[in-house]
């Protein structure tokens, strides 16, 4: 209170803010700082939500490609050499897109299932 008093009489004309509106000011400040803070999360939640929605999209896509690659290879294959085996259907199914289609490639010339299958390309 006397450094308020002390101001007001070295500066005459200066509007000094007294305790109660310094003290009101001051909770103003700090509830718009929560409020501020609680929208950046929101925001910051929202948008994390947002990326994710569309990375699982994508992903979601890029898997039923390539398991209708892989329905699409199996249904050839049986097609020109007959009924698959377990262990091949369950290789077509555990195939990365690449080996996909190197075999889909492979299928329209090779003469039998190693053709297809095997490391070297003929």
């Amino acid at each position: 209170m006397f450094q308020h008093v002390s101001l007001q009489r070295k500066m005459p004309g200066l509007a000094v803010p007294d305790a109660e509106e310094l003290t009101k000011g001051m909770e103003m400040l700090e509830t718009n700082i929560d409020r501020w803070e609680a929208q950046a999360i929101a925001r910051g939640m929202q948008q994390g939500m947002l990326q994710g929605v569309q990375q699982g999209i994508q992903k979601g896509i890029q898997q039923g490609m390539q398991q209708g690659e892989a329905l699409l290879l199996q249904r050839q294959l049986t097609r020109r050499f007959g009924e698959l085996s377990a262990a091949l259907l369950a290789k077509l199914s555990a195939a990365t897109p690449a080996q996909l289609e190197s075999w889909g490639d492979r299928v329209l010339d090779a003469t039998s299932l190693d053709e297809v299958f095997g490391d070297t390309r003929h």
